[in-house]
């Protein structure tokens, strides 16, 4: 049965997800995502035209799950609950998949060690800016609130602690007081910022 070049696409990029999550970014050749995919591997290479191409389709489509989370973000309720609200997503996010995370990691350096042929390492934490920025800014202005810190200062502040918040608890899952500690270091940054 032909499968239409757009479905395939999908197949492939969600394969490649996939792959990324369970063996890591070092396991994703064209072959594997063919083979995870259940297509030949003339259609990957007539789909994408290397490897990069599908590693920066597969980054593309986790981004717009980012955006799909956010939606669920009512700005109504304030500045601090949105980002509090964020962080809630993000922890639950990493405690239930961890590897997704993890793969994440590994997509965000993959990309930087092969800049600039990848165009894709500079593209990562713009979209998560936007994203995040668009929230807060919302969540700000319906609620009026005063935020003493710019908000793109604010998103990559916060972006920063839950980086490394994310990696250490990636590291040891078992310890109890990291995500105490995430939210102590998210408080500290919102008293900064007068919300």
């Amino acid at each position: 049965m032909r499968v239409p070049a757009e479905e395939r696409k999908k197949q492939l990029i969600s394969a490649t997800i996939e792959l990324m999550r369970r063996e890591g970014v070092q396991s994703v050749t064209t072959r594997a995502i063919a083979k995870e995919a259940n297509a030949p591997l003339a259609t990957a290479h007539y789909c994408f035209s290397n490897k990069d191409d599908l590693m920066e389709a597969a980054a593309e489509a986790w981004l717009k799950n980012l955006s799909s989370f956010s939606g669920e973000v009512p700005d109504e309720l304030g500045l601090r609950k949105a980002v509090e609200q964020v962080a809630e997503g993000f922890w639950r996010a990493l405690e239930e998949e961890p590897s997704s995370l993890l793969a994440e990691i590994e997509l965000i350096l993959w990309a930087t060690r092969n800049a600039p042929a990848s165009p894709l390492a500079p593209k990562i934490y713009p979209a998560y800016e936007e994203e995040l920025g668009n929230i807060f800014s919302a969540a700000a202005r319906n609620s009026g609130d005063q935020c003493r810190i710019e908000i793109p200062a604010l998103v990559r502040s916060f972006l920063m602690i839950y980086d490394g918040a994310a990696l250490q608890y990636i590291t040891d899952p078992t310890r109890t007081d990291l995500r105490a500690l995430f939210f102590m270091m998210l408080d500290a940054l919102l008293t900064k910022a007068g919300v």
